[in-house]
């Protein structure tokens, strides 16, 4: 596919140092994660990426639209502070609403928007895109009866607050949706469409 992402084409990107097995398990037991087994497949092999560093792409074919782009995606104990999952998560009022309960950062939208995938519900699996500007603060996303399950929180999130949008069926899914292209001088990486 015209403008498809793969990492072997950016073998001079920044590399991240090796995350060991424990240190994963470590993150996810601190939180309360349930990583899936590509996003854990992903962590062993490449530890993070940072697409800010790309430097060679060709522009975007006709035909292919996009929906958002992407700087980082998340690593543990990366070294660098901008796609640490372990730093992204202390950061006060980075990932302190209740739906910490259900899902976890995958990924950074270029405008700060997390990218996250679910660990509980019916959902489980899929990721999504969360518009920061909407999402509700903790208090009244804690006080909406709505929200009373990761299936129930999730609905509201989707269908009432609008702050949700789904992406990918898997974490794998993401990453074939990415696509890197030139825009007048300019590396981007971004999420293809159609969503999900």
């Amino acid at each position: 596919m015209a403008n498809e992402f793969r990492f072997e084409d950016h073998p001079g990107v920044m590399k991240f140092k090796a995350v060991a097995d424990e240190a994963i398990s470590g993150l996810a037991a601190q939180y309360g994660f349930e990583f899936s087994d590509e996003y854990r497949t992903f962590l062993k092999a490449h530890n993070g990426f940072n697409f800010d560093r790309l430097n060679k792409a060709v522009p975007l074919a006709p035909g292919i639209e996009t929906f958002d782009g992407i700087s980082y995606l998340f690593g543990i104990d990366t070294g660098f502070e901008y796609n640490d999952l372990r730093t992204y998560l202390a950061l006060p009022g980075v990932w302190d609403n209740p739906f910490h309960a259900f899902a976890y950062p995958v990924a950074e939208g270029a405008g700060g928007d997390p990218i996250i995938q679910i660990f509980k519900g019916k959902a489980k699996g899929k990721i999504y895109f969360v518009d920061h500007e909407t999402v509700p603060d903790a208090e009244e996303l804690e006080q909406d009866a709505e929200a009373s399950s990761p299936d129930q929180a999730l609905s509201f999130l989707i269908d009432v607050q609008g702050c949700f949008i789904e992406v990918a069926k898997s974490f794998s899914g993401f990453i074939n949706k990415l696509v890197v292209y030139d825009d007048d001088g300019v590396i981007n990486v971004s999420i293809r469409r159609p969503l999900a």
